[in-house]
């Protein structure tokens, strides 16, 4: 089946005369290094479950087509729409490629190269290593004189490697802590949101993105980095509190009591790189966490970042254990609902990421300089509320993203104003 949520899409804006052709043969190479871009997952009537392939690298997914204008600020737009239509097409799982290049011409010295990708093949951290090596074998003189790092390990190798170790005690010491952490709220924790305002003489409407931002400026933002120093935590720990401490909030507003108010459970991702043979590969590392953390007591709020630190800790500790296999050893029930179609079909939850935007990557050579970039999309998160935290070192970017068919605009307008008001409060607190 095919959701928004399933496909990731890059774009990295060339400034200079691009060569398509060589970026053509780039591609290929591209898929020649890293075996996962060329998996697949053919069915057959004697397979009981799906298995997976590899294809040979070739230049299906590539494609050279033109802005239509001679804007390059309009043409840039038209590039990211483009790309952004690209992810609309569903990918063919069993006979691939499960990889598309979309190389869209502005002007003669400025392009976007747009990639999409079927997230069962690659993660976030993947599409940072795909640019810059496609961009490395693009510069070089030949694809065998491109200097890239050693790839140690391919990820069918290392998902081999995994199935061995999850086993045994290993697999116990895992579940035994993911099943503390999971004892009554399961391994897709329900939100316990709800928007009054939207429940009243509201029909039932379709699913449709509404998105509410916010931005820490460089001044604000250099107060916030030293009260996390101060007080010796990190910027996710801060961020992932207040998300906690607003759900608190909105659930005693809605009358629950404050021990079930205060027992928060949201959707978070960790990057599961935790080996170092891996740091260069492609392939879907990251899984899907579960962060719960004890606010009951209406902990100081800087006493609830040292709380939600210690969740962190402990789920990275633990990051080995996939959140498919965790939940369907522990709540077999929930096996894949995440990816299922149809209303109803996935609970209500709170879903948390955190990116590093200000670490991303940037390629200059002789004729090129390359920069990667934010296709925007209309995904609508799949448990209904989203919050992401881009930080780009100078300034910290906030968004809220929820579906608006169960959470009207003034309940998303409130909701990022409490959030922002809570980091205020830490910066202010901490600096004094």
């Amino acid at each position: 089946m095919h959701l928004q949520n399933n496909i990731l899409a890059l774009g990295c804006l060339v400034e200079g005369p691009l060569d398509t052709g060589r970026l053509r043969q780039a591609f290929v190479a591209l898929q020649e290094r890293h075996e996962s871009l060329r998996l697949i997952f053919p069915r057959g009537p004697e397979l009981a479950v799906d298995s997976a392939a590899l294809r040979t690298a070739d230049n299906a997914g590539f494609r050279v087509v033109e802005a239509g204008t001679d804007d390059p600020a309009a043409g840039l737009q038209q590039a990211k729409a483009l790309v952004a239509e690209a992810a609309e097409v569903p990918f063919d799982l069993a006979n691939g490629p499960l990889l598309r290049l979309l190389c869209v011409r502005i002007s003669p010295a400025l392009h976007l190269v747009g990639c999409v990708v079927d997230h069962i093949i690659v993660d976030g951290e993947s599409c940072r290593i795909m640019a810059e090596d496609l961009f490395r074998l693009y510069a070089a003189d030949a694809v065998d004189s491109a200097t890239l790092p050693a790839i140690n390990t391919q990820f069918l190798d290392f998902a081999h490697s995994e199935r061995l170790h999850l086993r045994g005690r290993t697999l116990d010491r895992l579940l035994s802590y993911w099943r503390r952490k999971l004892d009554g709220v399961g391994a897709i924790p329900r939100s316990h949101l709800r928007d009054p305002a939207a429940d009243e003489d509201r029909p039932m409407a379709s699913r449709q993105l509404l998105v509410r931002r916010a931005v820490i400026e460089p001044s604000s933002c250099t107060r916030l980095r030293q009260a996390a120093r101060q007080q010796r935590v990190t910027l996710t720990a801060v961020s992932a509190a207040a998300l906690k401490d607003v759900v608190r909030r909105r659930r005693l507003a809605l009358g629950m009591n404050p021990d079930q108010a205060g027992d928060v459970a949201v959707m978070g991702s960790i990057s599961n790189r935790h080996r170092s043979d891996v740091v260069h590969s492609v392939g879907y590392f990251a899984t899907p966490c579960v962060l719960r953390t004890d606010l009951s007591d209406a902990p100081p709020f800087t006493e609830l970042v040292r709380r939600e630190t210690g969740t962190l800790l402990g789920t990275l500790r633990h990051q080995e254990l996939p959140h498919a296999l965790m939940t369907r050893e522990l709540d077999p029930e929930r096996y894949g609902v995440r990816h299922r179609v149809g209303s109803g079909a996935v609970p209500e939850y709170v879903n948390f990421d955190v990116s590093e935007a200000g670490t991303g990557w940037s390629f200059t050579d002789e004729a090129l300089r390359v920069t990667m970039i934010r296709i925007p999309r209309n995904e609508v998160p799949r448990g209904g509320v989203r919050l992401l935290v881009r930080d780009e070192r100078e300034r910290v970017l906030v968004e809220l993203r929820t579906d608006a068919s169960r959470y009207g605009p003034q309940w998303a307008d409130t909701f990022l104003a409490d959030y922002m008001d809570l980091i205020k409060e830490f910066t202010e607190q901490a600096n004094t």
